[in-house]
């Protein structure tokens, strides 16, 4: 009996057949190349980032060295994409609070109160913060971008601590470890396969009190940060027009994050020589999402790599299965679309089908690599032996050879 192919194996079989996955590969790389913001807004947003530590400082009556302001979530991962429509980019930050003046903070509610207090006046241009669950917000109308600012505390007394505890209305603390678990990511996203070129790994910059926004570029040949970028964008336009109960019910990126991270080390770890192009493994990857959902007392469990007791998944238990529906929904539609898109030729893949599926930033990118061929052929797949920094933090929007 023949055994039967998957999914991913039978669209790269396609590909290979046609000779075409350098083609969609350029396509994949100019469509990215897109999602910034740029260069101007990123300094607005550079300028802001830094103003918050100096007033947090002030309004808290603490030493600057008792604020430490620090980029977590898809900037620090530099996963980020740029939102659709009047939508904001989003920057996460966690502001780290040591000193006498928090040793002995024992209840969270206060803590989180006074803190979105001290937010207020930031600058003129941030407007009122509005409280989340562990975040305040901070809008900054007018801008393209607003700040979800994390408070946190950290167990031990160190301001370097990566052991972090943030508020939580239903357990009073919730544990915390973004740097530690930036340092899983961006570590599994150094990884490369046999058929790239050799890295050379920089070595990682000291931080201070306020974590700049570096410079460092996500190349290329990045695969996985460049596949998460293609999962998050898909879904994205996958929701763009269903009701706001679905939106709300949607894979968070947090879970993608993990998904991918663990699916990429798998292939890298116990398959490497099977894949022969970036577009090969991001189709594996995209396949083998569901495969790191475990559950565990009936409800899915998607496991903090780098702090197992925290579950990236825990409100999937008090949906009614909404969320654990909705991701099998677009994970469904996410291997249909990658099938009906890569199955065929390139140049007949109309425009509004890749609208469809990824937005008008598709359809740019479709053209421009359509009108000029040969400028993007083959920089994916034979990739050029040049130093490579396996990045940490955000990229500097606005610069070539990036995809965030």
């Amino acid at each position: 009996m023949t055994e039967k192919k998957s999914l991913s194996q039978s669209v790269r079989d396609a590909l290979n057949a046609r000779q075409q996955t350098q083609q969609w590969e350029s396509f994949i790389a100019e469509m990215l190349q897109k999602l910034e913001l740029s260069p101007a807004e990123r300094g607005r947003a550079e300028q802001r980032y830094r103003e918050l530590a100096r007033h947090l400082a002030r309004k808290l009556g603490v030493g600057e060295n008792d604020v430490h302001v620090v980029i977590q979530g898809s900037m620090r991962t530099q996963t980020t994409i740029s939102p659709r429509g009047n939508q904001k980019f989003d920057l996460d930050i966690v502001v780290k609070l040591t000193g006498p003046r928090f040793n002995r903070v024992t209840h969270s509610e206060p803590f989180f109160r006074e803190f979105g207090e001290a937010l207020k006046g930031v600058g003129e241009t941030a407007g009122d913060p509005k409280a989340k669950k562990r975040c305040w917000r901070l809008q900054y109308p007018g801008e393209p971008f607003y700040f979800d600012v994390t408070p946190a505390l950290p167990n031990s007394l160190g301001i370097t601590g990566t052991d972090l505890r943030v508020r939580d209305p239903e357990t009073v603390w919730s544990p915390s470890n973004p740097e530690e678990f930036a340092k899983w990511f961006c570590d599994i996203a150094g990884k490369r396969f046999p058929f790239q070129a050799p890295q050379i790994k920089r070595a990682l910059e000291s931080r201070a009190e306020i974590d700049p926004l570096p410079n460092s570029r996500v190349g290329l040949d990045d695969i996985l940060r460049r596949a998460l970028q293609l999962i998050k964008l898909h879904r994205e336009n996958y929701y763009w027009a269903l009701s706001e109960e679905r939106k709300e019910a949607r894979p968070i990126s947090i879970v993608l994050v993990t998904l991918a991270g663990r699916a990429y080390d798998h292939l890298v770890r116990t398959n490497p020589r099977a894949f022969a192009s970036p577009i090969e493994v991001v189709l594996e990857m995209a396949e083998l999402l569901p495969s790191w959902l475990e559950r565990r007392n009936g409800s899915i469990w998607v496991g903090n790599p780098s702090l197992p007791s925290e579950n990236f998944a825990d409100r999937w238990k008090d949906d009614d299965g909404a969320r654990e529906r909705e991701f099998f929904s677009w994970h469904a539609r996410l291997m249909a679309d990658l099938e009906a898109l890569f199955s065929e030729d390139f140049s007949k893949r109309s425009e509004q089908r890749i609208k469809n599926v990824f937005g008008q930033v598709a359809v740019d990118a479709r053209n421009s690599v359509l009108a000029t061929p040969g400028v993007l052929s083959g920089l994916l797949s034979v990739m050029p032996v040049a130093a490579r920094a396996n990045p940490t933090a955000p990229v500097r929007s606005g610069s070539k050879n990036t995809l965030a």
